[in-house]
């Protein structure tokens, strides 16, 4: 099995190696913190908190192989300055949380079955 919806499994199974627990507790850890990353995504932040978080929470969902939501911070991460628009971050937050949802919906099964 390579790929469940949200998560790339052989990219994540490469960084750690193929140890199964290992990935366990990277998600575990990956499904704690994101939570705290995307609350901290408030439309209405200065340039270098929104930017922060957006970083924040890119690095770690590219890490486990959530290129989707890794993708949508990076562009998050660019609204900063003249582009730094409160409706279209809070945009960018709805579809943040509705990916989130999704990934992590895909981390608990993940961790649930024998990949």
């Amino acid at each position: 099995m390579g790929q469940l919806s949200m998560i790339d499994v052989k990219h994540l199974d490469r960084y750690v190696a193929g140890d199964r627990a290992l990935r366990d507790e990277i998600l575990a850890i990956y499904e704690e913190q994101v939570e705290t990353w995307v609350s901290m995504l408030d439309p209405t932040a200065g340039d270098d908190a929104w930017r922060d978080a957006a970083h924040a929470l890119k690095g770690a969902s590219r890490g486990v192989g959530a290129w989707e939501l890794g993708d949508l911070c990076a562009s998050a991460e660019e609204m900063i300055g003249g582009a730094a628009d409160v409706t279209k971050r809070s945009e960018v937050v709805t579809r943040l949380r509705e990916i989130l949802t999704a990934t992590i919906d895909d981390v608990r099964r993940l961790r649930t079955v024998q990949v």
